[in-house]
């Protein structure tokens, strides 16, 4: 069970972050859309509860990342 929630995340890119910067996606916030990130830049990290998960996917969405999946993977769907 140790470490068994997976957070993946990468880097939004330049463009994407000064589209959102700008309020131009806010016309989209309730919408499905596509968001551009740096396909190497992404990253995984595992953390051992969902407090400390959501707290840092958080901060690594204030600070230009996507994240793109959040689960747990010692529970099994």
């Amino acid at each position: 069970m140790a470490g068994s929630i997976i957070i993946r995340y990468a880097k939004k890119t330049y463009k994407q972050q000064r589209q959102e910067d700008s309020g131009s996606h806010a016309q989209m916030k309730h919408r499905t859309h596509s968001v551009e990130i740096i396909p190497e830049s992404e990253s995984i990290m595992t953390f051992q509860n969902w407090e400390e998960a959501r707290k840092f996917a958080q901060h690594m969405n204030e600070t230009g990342h996507h994240i793109i999946e959040m689960k747990d993977d010692y529970h099994r769907s």
